[in-house]
């Protein structure tokens, strides 16, 4: 018997009209951050209707149209007392929206800032720029460099401008001062940098922004969920008392957020018995809805006491895919996926139950579906695991939606730079790879 295997991606979310691209987050948390200290509880206009709208016409004016924005209110306090004081964030919210688009384009700018960072103490180790010098500044005795003479003390101004972003640096005046904490010193001169104290702080103030990012997706996003306008579930959550996802027996979502959950499970959505029990009836798997990146949750950070515990305990994957060969040198792995998979315990069991055992061929028939999931390098293991799998699967196949014929060619490009063309021109021919619209009408068709 065919069982049917769902792989989400962010294009899930926002076929729901979620604000959930990477652009949507930086857009909405900038605003957050412009509102009085004494403002904490704002309107969907409040918080929409400027700078987001005016980004994002057509995707305003859709969420307006699916939901009952008129009762969105949100919370942002939150939010809103701890991006002044995160560096990630202050830092993204001033990078051209255009060189960062995708979250796929926010993890490579993390590897960027890294190598930048790192290739500024490798500088210095190597006597080829000066080090901060000792003097008093502002009636404060401390190392600082001179603004208008950088050329002598880093790579370029564009790094001196990430370093300052981040904290090693503060600015006063015409000069660059020196964060004590990391350096050490004796008497007027540096002897060395703490190189591992500020990755450390680094990493920290990225665990900060994950829980940032927790917070937004909680107190903002869940919002969403119990306003979608009633005429608009149909031939959207189900088509003529047929459920979307009625005929499906597994889903790994790499969202973070309870999409499914809260419009797709049981009679989250629809108030019908008779529907409710044909969702009772669906041939569900163990661990039916699966995150692979962790995902949200509430009140976690409940016992502000324990504010750093409690980030370590939040579950969300949030980093690169992987880092450079001189940044595993320095054993930075705490910025890479596979790191916090491990530390957080997020993906053992992705396929666990579909894998052949020994190198048996698996006699299950599957069909893995990716619905809006762009198949980027960076999920390249999940991915082949998938093909791997197909291919000793006989009358298995994989099904790709796409939402434009631009983004079909995108992720065709994405597939291409991890599976052999030979094995996905084999896979197409005969059926066994497929890319259809992701139209509603096929949307119910096959799940």
């Amino acid at each position: 018997m065919e069982e049917k295997i769902v792989i989400l991606g962010n294009g899930f979310d926002l076929r729901h009209f979620l604000p959930t691209s990477y652009n949507h987050l930086i857009s909405i948390l900038s605003e957050i951050e412009k509102f009085p200290v004494e403002k904490t509880n704002v309107s969907f206009l409040d918080l929409f209707g400027k700078d987001f709208k005016k980004k994002n016409e057509w995707f305003y004016q859709k969420i307006n149209e699916y939901y009952q924005t008129e009762n969105f209110f949100f919370d942002i306090k939150s939010i809103q007392i701890r991006l002044k004081d995160n560096s990630w964030f202050q830092y993204f919210k001033l990078v051209d929206e255009n060189k960062i688009e995708t979250w796929i384009d926010f993890e490579t700018e993390i590897e960027r800032i890294l190598f930048s960072v790192l290739e500024y103490f490798d500088s210095i180790n190597r006597n080829e720029f000066k080090k901060p010098r000792f003097g008093n500044i502002g009636g404060i005795s401390g190392f600082s460099v001179p603004t208008d003479l950088y050329k002598e003390y880093c790579k370029n101004k564009l790094q001196m401008s990430l370093l300052k972003s981040f904290g090693f640096f503060s600015e006063y005046d015409r000069y660059l001062i020196v964060r004590e904490s990391f350096i050490y010193n004796i008497g007027k001169d540096i002897q060395y940098y703490k190189e591992r104290d500020f990755f450390n702080f680094l990493y920290s103030s990225l665990e900060e922004f994950i829980g940032i990012f927790n917070d937004y997706i909680v107190y903002i996003i869940n919002i969403f969920y119990s306003n979608l306008r009633e005429e608009k579930k149909e031939n959207f959550i189900l088509k003529q008392g047929k459920l979307l996802f009625e005929n499906v027996n597994q889903i790994f979502s790499f969202n973070y957020t309870s999409t499914y959950e809260s419009f797709y499970k049981s009679d989250a959505t629809i108030d019908n018995e008779f529907l409710v029990e044909i969702g009772a009836k669906l041939k569900k798997r163990e661990n039916y809805y699966q995150f692979v990146h962790g995902n949200a949750v509430s009140n976690w950070n409940d016992n502000s006491e324990n504010y750093i515990s409690n980030l370590n305990k939040m579950k969300i994957v949030l980093g690169v895919d992987d880092i450079h060969d001189s940044l595993k040198k320095h054993k930075l792995f705490q910025f890479t996926k596979y790191f916090q998979k491990l530390h957080k315990e997020t993906d053992y069991l992705f396929l666990k139950d579909f894998k052949p055992f020994n190198g048996i061929t698996s006699f299950g028939q599957y069909t893995f579906y990716f619905w809006g999931h762009s198949l980027d390098y960076s999920d390249r293991q999940y991915i082949r695991e998938i093909f791997k799998l197909i291919e000793n699967s006989n009358g298995s196949k994989i099904i790709i939606f796409y939402h434009s014929i631009s983004a079909k060619g995108d992720q065709l490009k994405n597939l291409l730079g991890i599976i052999k063309k030979e094995k996905i021109e084999r896979f197409m021919k005969f059926g066994i790879l497929q890319f259809i619209e992701s139209t509603s009408e096929n949307l119910f068709k096959e799940l």
